[in-house]
């Protein structure tokens, strides 16, 4: 039996999924963040121990076909995936796509159109037959990646620092404070933690606090409600350089924070529809199974 292999690879998690030639699912695993921008040569461990736990039990020899979608690529560490690939008896390694291509297919059949992500990172592209011509953003959190998951998560964590230096306690400023510092009084001591907290973790740490963020904006709060029109503002506007104004083609949403009925998503959605009323605009789905039915595409253009 031929498999393929689809690997939808995050900065805060890793998917791989194994196929067969009509779809079905073989097998599955997550593992946590494997972006080498973000994780440097450890994601290569990760994305390498996600694929093995994903092919257990399964021949490797029997996957004819991978696809790898990726932000920012693999950079320098491509010898050090090749060799993975080689230990995990893949023979050669998944073709690499790039995160927003992945999204795009995994939210509609059209081959042509728009996708625009918001997850750790964001980023938009204009996509022509499954492949992106122009992308926007994805810059990463220090250049870019405008709301972003990083993005909201450093604005409520910038929200909570203004808060204490007025003497405030709002609640997402309170929500901040007892994620990176444990709770306590919102005073100086407080600040300290916060900042040696946040300069301790990981860059890509503060999108662990937009899912609350997320929360609070849908049960009112309006500082939280403040930090996703902002973040929705940048994304149209990342949008808006990829796309044409006259362009009725599908517009698919992706990321995690663009999920279909979350609060960012429908702050996105409304001047999405407004400045373009002919296009569709749908979510994106499983990536990993999108990277695994890009993967049987590639072995239909080879003959298999």
């Amino acid at each position: 039996m031929t498999l393929t292999l689809g690997l939808d690879v995050g900065g805060s998690t890793t998917r791989a999924l194994v196929a067969d030639l009509e779809g079905t699912v073989i097998a599955r695993a997550t593992g946590g963040g494997g972006n080498p921008v973000a994780h440097g040569a450890a994601a290569v461990e990760v994305i390498g121990a996600t694929v093995r736990e994903a092919l257990a039990g399964l021949d490797p020899a029997r996957v004819r076909a991978g696809v790898i979608g990726l932000a920012g690529g693999m950079g320098r560490y491509t010898a050090e995936f090749d060799r993975l690939w080689a230990r995990l008896g893949l023979g050669r390694g998944p073709r690499l796509v790039s995160d927003v291509e992945l999204a795009f297919v995994a939210g509609t059949h059209h081959a042509s159109g728009s996708v625009l992500v918001s997850g750790t990172g964001a980023a938009a592209a204009r996509i022509v037959d499954r492949t992106a011509t122009r992308t926007a953003d994805g810059h990463g959190w220090l250049l870019g990646d405008l709301g972003s998951g990083v993005w909201i998560g450093r604005e409520a964590v910038r929200h909570a620092l203004r808060s204490i230096d007025r003497g405030l306690a709002p609640p997402l400023a309170m929500t901040v404070l007892e994620r990176l510092a444990g709770g306590g009084p919102a005073d100086r001591a407080a600040v300290g933690r916060v900042v040696e907290a946040v300069h301790a973790a990981p860059v890509t740490a503060p999108a662990a606090l937009a899912p609350a963020v997320l929360q609070a904006a849908a049960e009112g709060d309006r500082d939280a409600v403040d930090i996703l029109t902002r973040a929705a503002a940048h994304l149209v506007t990342t949008l808006d350089v990829v796309r044409d104004a006259a362009d009725d083609s599908p517009i698919v949403l992706g990321g995690g924070l663009l999920a279909a009925g979350s609060p960012l998503a429908v702050a996105v959605g409304r001047p999405t529809a407004k400045r373009w009323p002919a296009a569709p605009i749908t979510h994106s789905g499983d990536g990993a199974a999108a990277a695994a039915l890009l993967a049987r595409h590639d072995l239909g253009k080879a003959g298999r």
